[in-house]
């Protein structure tokens, strides 16, 4: 390359800039360098079949790939279609009571527990089940009031003046009710009419199904309306209180099927619906509580406890793309199309909701079309380097030479073959098999010849080796003595300049250490 002077500094800078930009990992990865293909457009070489079309703009700029490169590096395509979108919000959930099968027990009148049936808290209780009994003089005064205008109906209802049997009835049915709205069950009603007399103290009944959460009744003491004496909660059906942060929330709809897991049953899953998404952002966790329902015959939720909660959302069949497929910028989001024969060409798209590994297409591709589905960043890679590389073809004092076009870059690694140094009276000769390295596995040889030309066949060997760049990591391999060589395995990753130093220990003597290069294709 010839660079002119004053251009020199400027030359090594944009070539910096150009590799920096993303085609150095590429470039390096092959030991390639850059050259010119026939169409003028530039490509880095060691990745045969990767051309351009010159400088471009990322989105909208085209790659070739030959089928080989393609299989290499695990490149895939997909179809843009339309397919079924679907995805799971996933969250932490509590249980919590179903609020609306909640009930308060209460004494609606003053009085004294006589007589206690439920006795502690966590009870199953039936609908209907007796709670306490309680004497209070006012239930007393009221059946006795109740029996005198149970009388006097049976008196004044043969009487031929209409008011007087509709007052008689009137008392009547006002007691009684009285008697009702104090929790007196019907059939206790009944009883004290039949029998004639007041009862000194009335069963209170449970109002539903459902344990007991809460009890503050106790034998003998003394109630009033005010004073909660039971609380019982239905638990056949439980909340759970989860939540889901702001950018999920325009996904969530009432009605959404929903499981729950727990941890200590794994593999068992519970459905539910979603019946309640709060009005109301959570300022400082930024997210919104939404309330699921489930079913809980067996009591296996027990409120408090910590659930794994999964909302699953539809969103019907829609144009996509694989999640892997696009490159997002923070800008703009790309693509590359396969427009056939080993060519993708970049292309700007719109994208909505993200679904799992798919990606809803607003604008930009079209059902059919054949698209880059893996290994993207690949591709923009090397096109953000053709971009660079054909800025800088065009600037003056900057011209390229068919020789070190081909050449690729300076080494000063020995040509293949075997290489020879002397240390002390021994000379050690280094080779490979093949003779001329690959990116791959080789076998690296070492024979060790004393001053005489006998081999040495009492040493230690070790073969250390790595690429000639900054923050390569070596490599060790031992030697094994095989006929009049120690000879062992390397992996040599990619191609391009290899560094091998061989440690050469032997009893009773300062270990040898001796350097060689060689250069992989």
């Amino acid at each position: 390359m010839k660079i002119q002077n004053a251009l020199k500094p400027v030359g090594i800078a944009i070539l910096s800039l150009a590799f920096a930009a993303g085609g150095y990992w590429w470039g390096q990865r092959d030991g390639s360098a850059v050259r010119s293909t026939p169409s003028g457009s530039q490509s880095v070489e060691g990745m045969e079949g990767m051309s351009g079309d010159g400088a471009h703009e990322p989105a909208g700029g085209s790659v070739s790939v030959s089928p080989e490169k393609l299989q290499l590096v695990g490149m895939r395509t997909a179809v843009v279609e339309a397919r079924p979108l679907v995805k799971k919000i996933r969250a932490v959930g509590i249980v919590a009571y179903d609020e609306t099968r909640v009930a308060n027990v209460y004494a609606k009148v003053d009085g004294w527990i006589e007589k206690i049936f439920v006795n502690f808290t966590g009870k199953l209780v039936k609908k209907g089940q007796p709670l306490f009994t309680l004497y209070s003089p006012d239930l007393v005064s009221t059946q006795e009031e109740y029996l005198l205008a149970l009388r006097a109906r049976d008196s004044l209802g043969s009487s031929s003046i209409k008011e007087i049997r509709a007052g008689a009835e009137s008392l009547l049915e006002s007691t009684r009710r009285r008697l009702r709205l104090w929790d007196i069950s019907e059939q206790e009603i009944d009883e004290i009419a039949g029998s004639g007399r007041p009862k000194k103290s009335l069963t209170i009944y449970s109002p539903l199904d459902g344990f007991v959460i809460k009890k503050e009744a106790a034998q003998g003491m003394r109630v009033m309306p005010d004073r909660e004496l039971y609380t019982i909660a239905d638990l056949s059906t439980v909340w759970v209180n989860a939540d889901i942060y702001e950018f999920e929330l325009p996904l969530i709809r009432v009605g959404q099927k929903a499981s729950l897991s727990l941890s200590y049953s794994p593999g068992q899953a519970f459905a539910g619906r979603v019946a309640w998404i709060s009005p109301v952002l959570d300022e400082k966790t930024r997210a919104v509580k939404v309330r699921i329902e489930f079913p809980n015959r067996d009591f296996a939720f027990k409120p408090e406890m910590y659930a794994n909660v999964e909302i699953d959302i539809d969103a019907g069949k829609k144009l996509s793309v694989p999640d892997e497929a696009v490159l997002d910028s923070g800008v703009r989001k790309v693509v590359f199309v396969d427009t056939g024969e080993g060519r993708f060409t970049a292309r700007e798209v719109k994208l909505g909701g993200k679904y799992d590994a798919y990606h809803e297409v607003l604008s930009g591709l079209s059902a059919g079309e054949k698209i880059l589905a893996s290994a993207s960043f690949l591709l923009d890679s090397e096109s953000r380097l053709q971009e660079a590389m054909g800025a800088m073809a065009g600037m003056p004092g900057m011209e390229m030479e068919d020789k070190q076009k081909t050449q690729g870059t300076k080494t000063d690694a020995k040509p293949a073959g075997p290489q020879e140094k002397k240390a002390g009276d021994l000379t050690l000769t280094l080779s490979t098999r093949p003779e001329a390295p690959k990116a791959g596995e080789n076998s690296v040889r070492l024979k060790i010849t004393d001053k005489t030309g006998k081999p040495v066949k009492d040493a230690e060997v070790i073969f250390i080796y790595a690429m000639t760049m900054p923050g390569m990591a070596a490599s060790e391999a031992q030697g094994k003595f095989a006929g009049d060589s120690y000879e062992a395995k390397a992996n040599l990753a990619m191609a391009g300049e290899w560094e091998v130093t061989v440690a050469v220990r032997r009893s009773g003597q300062k270990e040898i250490r001796e350097k060689f290069k060689f250069v992989a294709k």
